[in-house]
């Protein structure tokens, strides 16, 4: 066991030193930020000013070098649009990001997995068509298209719901609709996949042959071995939901990380672009580092394979 949690670890580093060096190098050979920022109206002496400033007129492989030193010593630079730390512009944007994708977690996570396993015991049902035929449209239609069908109805139509910011737990209510719809689909028919493999597994089958009432069967037999494949479905889906508010947000004009990035990423504000795909990332390696993990405590096949 000792020596696959370190394989994992040593995944998640070598994974993460490559995603350090992809977002470098995908954001600065994507064009000059000095000209963006200043427009073409700037002298040549302003834009050398507001290179030499930020370290820009270096070589790329100094500027990668430079970049790797300020990581280990935790400085994440500053705006090159508000001059501030850039951590305490992702951290002014995380907090209402949090506020959002906490609740959407729980609903995803309490509607997704118990239609999952509704339509695995009545599989071939119309029960089980009928929820097949609800998650893969709750998956194909997508998120964009989907809150915009809410704010036209909820709020057009209705008036019973804002449309933007996040003043009031009334503005919670269609941008986790959006997010959790597609989501819970996908953890509907993860679930129904697992659940219908535990209980064709052979020891599910003898507890069946011993006598055991069908509840205990399914809950203390079956379950807990489809939930080794829901942890690792679960892991990515909190490892991405960040990534996954950046249309939501949007669409909702919710002031958090995903908003943030597509204005960062439109005044080419580099530190902060930066820092926020490198969070986003971390978060889907530690997500997938603490599943892989956790697999090893809950299911001792993993164990035995490595003696």
């Amino acid at each position: 066991m000792k020596t696959l949690c370190l394989r994992a670890c040593g995944r998640a580093a070598v994974t993460l030193a490559l995603l350090i060096t992809c977002v470098f190098l995908g954001l600065h050979l994507t064009g000059d930020p000095a000209t963006l920022i200043l427009g073409f109206e700037a002298t040549p002496d302003d834009v050398a000013a507001f290179k030499l400033a930020r370290g820009l007129d270096l070589p790329m492989y100094a500027q990668y070098w430079r970049y790797l030193g300020d990581l280990m010593h935790l400085d994440l630079g500053k705006s090159y649009v508000t001059g501030l730390p850039a951590i305490e512009v992702f951290l002014s944007a995380m907090g209402p990001t949090l506020h959002l994708m906490l609740p959407t977690a729980l609903v995803t996570l309490l509607i997704g997995i118990p239609l999952g396993i509704v339509a695995a015991l009545h599989s071939g049902t119309r029960l089980d068509r009928g929820l097949l035929f609800v998650s893969v449209l709750g998956f194909a239609v997508p998120n964009f298209f989907f809150g915009l069908l809410l704010i036209l109805f909820f709020s057009v139509w209705l008036g019973w719901l804002p449309t933007y910011g996040n003043a009031s737990w009334l503005h919670y209510i269609m941008p986790i609709m959006t997010i959790a719809t597609s989501e819970a689909a996908i953890f509907s028919r993860m679930a129904r996949s697992a659940m219908l493999e535990g209980l064709n597994l052979p020891c599910v089958q003898a507890a069946y042959m011993r006598g055991i009432s069908r509840q205990r069967v399914i809950w203390f037999h079956a379950f807990p071995n489809a939930l080794i494949s829901l942890l690792t479905v679960a892991g990515f889906f909190l490892g991405t939901l960040t990534a996954g508010a950046v249309i939501t947000e949007n669409i909702f004009s919710w002031p958090g990380i995903g908003r943030l990035l597509v204005v960062s990423v439109a005044k080419r504000d580099i530190p902060v672009v930066q820092l926020i795909v490198l969070g986003v990332g971390c978060s889907l390696i530690v997500a997938n580092l603490l599943v892989d993990l956790l697999s090893l405590v809950v299911n001792p096949k993993l164990r035995r394979t490595t003696r």
